[in-house]
């Protein structure tokens, strides 16, 4: 212990009395580990963290996969679910969930719009999760006609009702009715999503039961203790090809059931992005790592006469590799604790990584785990670029070394191990860089696609009143009364409805039938179902490509009509004009009314910006009364700034009905922005990340050719006197510094192209072989490393021949 207090103080000493040294090497420690321990900790909290319920491991998501349809992660439909849930012999337990949303009013507070669920009885006990205040639900509750009970989340129940502990037993109105509150989840439960906040039984009766056409719940099972997911999946298959033999017309379109972790449904999107980006900070921690070792070299060539005299005098060569690691050791705890600050500093942005979903039970903070691996990976760190500076001081010829002006073997040893980091520097940069300008170029592409529709100066809101008007003359006259007084508003071009406004909503498909032609067993014949008022392609800018668009003539008397898409179009009528043709929901003999095609409008991609339109038809909200859609979404185009407009637009509903809640008031912009907010990070944070790489790599050249100059002053300055020009001199040191920036860039491009499939899945519009790209990528380092290499061979051209035969 007293000899390592020894090497700690004389550590200290030498750090201290080199604070130029000492500034650079915890700065570049500090942003490799720092941005390794805040990336680890996103990846802690979101795929190494379990889920906070009872053996969350056994939890499974149940889907449908109707990948024909272009739904291979399908809701299953309930009687499907009610097959699982009796026959699936693999599962403990199996819940469904279905989205619902309720308008809460009353306790003195605007008008609410909450988004809930309708949960079977069973669901909190299928995921091991109790309610903080009172109790979940009776099997009894979970019946046609029960009592009207409801669960409120945490957060609802501190925002609207004051964090009231006698609210449990007593009634709120929702959706105008009453219901008893007798529990309150613990904070952070959300399932299914992050903004469910209520959860009441949702009761299916015996005819919901048996419809297998429906796809809208979310099913969650526990598999029995020691079953396997294989296990769970092979069953799954088995009932699904029987369910597909006994009910052809439904089934026969899912070509399989299947579970897969409930941990996995979170975080399936965010795993390839956290893994890369787990790398990339690797990537840097090395580098940073590869730059120390640099340093200590250079600093090493000046203790080579300390050595030696400790040599001499007796040191062993253990005692001397374990004062230098001391000394590494010291550093690498002062990065260390500098960047765990960083990483916390970090988090606030970081947070932005984290799946939506999960956002509510998941925090980023400096815990155990966190902590402990900042000082794994900082101890790791002082062994890496420790350890080779070390060994090679050690390697001393007493002979050569004690001798002024001694140059020995180790030196040139020490430069090609030098050169060698540098290399491994520069191709680790390039590959980051070469990651980053995909993914930017992939952001550009998805932010600059047409989606459609023109987001320039429109607000959009929400209204919620499918359950409050029960008669669908009445809700459309309150449409029509809205739609008239915010016509009116000063600023307002045009607005219209929309059951699903694009990119808000992945569902909404109905099957249909096409008059007059043979149904063809390879064609799913489905497609989006919208139900709009007129106005709404006018707002949005959604261009007609034939026909007309809906107008008032439109009405519940009038001959059923509707719009169709391109995509549709193209799908169902290839090379055919499809205008006059009808369709009509579901099968032929169903007593829905046939539909005739009135127009046939541009596409729009509803679902998402990365994913390629579907078939999409529209009808007219007048004639939807037996549609199970109805408008929601209001579109206002504006003549100048939206968010102006907000306050009126609320007064304006309000003025019609005041119990009416009005939630999710963005513009389109905003809305576009959300929907690559997530690309938009991860391009962010690569990007960042590979600067700092490319300027540790310059810095790592700039090092190593100005350790270069000042060892070789001498030989410079006989050269000089003999004749050499400084152009000689500064293409011999610049060259020497582009070798190995060559040398990087080759060991770059072939790594970059053998980890290119690993960022295949977050490309959009680009190759992952861009060569433009790549080639982009090539230019940038060669500039930079170029200009690294300018100063150290402007210094050398420079060198005074006088000065230089007198160095040392």
């Amino acid at each position: 212990m007293r000899t390592l207090i020894q090497d700690l103080r004389y550590g200290l000493r030498l750090l201290a009395r080199s604070p130029g040294f000492t500034a650079i090497a915890l700065l570049t420690l500090t942003l490799g580990i720092g941005a390794t321990a805040a990336i680890f900790s996103v990846v802690d909290a979101v795929l190494l963290r379990a889920l906070p319920y009872r053996e969350p491991q056994r939890l499974v998501s149940v889907f449908e996969d109707a990948g024909a349809r272009g739904f291979p992660r399908n809701t299953p439909a309930p009687a499907n679910y009610a097959d699982w849930k009796a026959q699936a012999h693999v599962f403990e337990d199996v819940a469904a969930v279905a989205d619902r949303v309720f308008s809460l009013t009353g306790s003195g507070s605007d008008p609410d719009e909450v988004l809930g669920a309708g949960v079977t009885g069973n669901l909190f006990s299928v995921l091991g999760a109790k309610p903080a205040l009172g109790r979940a639900f009776l099997p009894e509750e979970d019946r046609p006609g029960a009592a009207h009970v409801a669960v409120l989340s945490h957060g609802l129940w501190k925002r609207r009702f004051g964090a009231d502990p006698g609210l449990v037993g007593r009634e709120i109105m929702m959706n105008g009715e009453k219901r008893i509150v007798i529990g309150v989840m613990p904070p952070g439960f959300s399932y299914p999503s992050r903004d469910t906040e209520i959860w009441t039984p949702i009761a299916l009766t015996p005819e919901q039961l048996g419809d297998r056409g429906s796809h809208y719940l979310h099913v969650v099972a526990r598999l029995r203790p020691a079953v396997t997911l294989a296990e769970a999946n092979a069953e799954l298959q088995v009932l699904c090809n029987r369910l597909a033999r006994a009910y052809p017309d439904t089934n026969a379109g899912i070509s399989r059931f299947y579970a897969e972790p409930l941990h996995d449904t979170y975080t399936r999107d965010a795993r390839t992005a956290l893994l890369v980006l787990m790398a990339a900070v690797a990537c840097i921690l090395l580098i940073a790592c590869a730059n120390i070792a640099n340093l200590l070299l250079s600093r090493a060539t000046g203790r080579q006469r300390e050595i030696a005299v400790r040599t001499a005098l007796g040191a062993a060569r253990a005692r001397i590799v374990r004062q230098m690691l001391t000394e590494s050791a010291l550093l690498a705890a002062g990065g260390g604790a500098l960047g765990i600050l960083l990483a916390a500093w970090c988090f606030n942005f970081l947070k932005n990584l984290i799946p939506v979903d999960l956002s509510r039970s998941v925090t980023l903070a400096l815990d155990v785990r966190v902590l402990a691996f900042a000082v794994a990976i900082a101890l790791a760190s002082s062994f890496l670029f420790g350890m080779a500076p070390a060994l090679q001081v050690s390697k001393i010829e007493l002979n050569e070394v004690l001798k002024e002006g001694g140059r020995g073997s180790a030196g040139s040893r020490r430069r090609i191990f030098r050169s060698l980091l540098v290399v491994g520097e520069v191709a680790l940069s390039l590959i980051l860089l070469v990651g980053s300008g995909l993914l930017i170029e992939s952001f550009a592409h998805l932010r600059g696609l047409d989606p459609g529709f023109r987001a320039d100066h429109v607000l959009t809101l929400r209204l919620y009143d499918a359950l409050k008007y029960h008669d669908f003359t009445k809700r459309s006259a309150f449409f029509d009364r809205v739609l008239e007084r915010v016509a009116a508003l000063p600023g307002v071009k045009v607005a219209g409805f929309t059951s699903a406004l694009p990119l808000t909503w992945d569902g909404g498909t109905n099957s249909f039938t096409t008059e007059g032609m043979p149904a063809d067993p390879t064609v799913s014949y489905d497609a989006n179902n919208r139900v709009v008022t007129p106005g709404y392609f006018e707002a949005m800018r959604i261009p007609l490509r034939r026909g007309r668009l809906f107008d008032k003539g439109d009405g519940p008397n009038a001959a059923p009509v509707v719009l169709i898409n391109e995509t549709m179009a193209r799908k169902f009528w290839p090379r055919q004009d499809p205008i006059g043709k009808r369709i009509k929901f579901g099968d032929p003999q169903d007593k829905t009314p046939w539909c005739r095609i009135v127009g046939v409008v541009g596409d729009v991609r509803q679902m998402r910006l990365n994913e390629p339109p579907r078939q999409e038809m529209y009808y007219p909200y007048w004639q939807a009364k037996d549609n199970w859609m109805a408008p929601r979404d209001l579109t206002i185009r504006t003549s100048g700034d939206p968010l102006r407009l907000a306050g009126a637009m609320r007064q304006a509903v309000w003025s019609i009905d005041r119990d009416q809640p009005i939630s999710y008031v963005m513009t389109l912009d905003d809305l576009l922005d959300e929907e690559v907010s997530e690309r938009r990070v991860q391009a962010a944070l690569l990007g960042g990340l590979a600067g700092l790489a490319l300027i540790l790599a310059c810095v790592g050249i700039y090092g190593v050719l100005s350790y270069l100059v000042t060892q070789r002053t001498r030989e410079i300055g006989v050269r000089v006197a003999l004749g050499a020009d400084a152009a000689d001199v500064f293409r011999t040191v610049a060259g020497q510094g582009m070798t190995l920036a060559g040398l990087g860039i080759a060991a770059g491009l072939a790594g970059a192209l053998a980890l290119s499939r690993l960022l295949g899945s977050l490309l959009f519009g680009v190759n992952a072989t861009d060569p433009l790209t790549y080639l982009g990528a090539v230019a940038v380092f060669g500039a930079v490393a170029l200009l690294a290499c300018y100063f150290p061979a402007r210094r050398a051209a420079r060198v005074d021949p006088l000065v230089a035969l007198r160095y040392e």
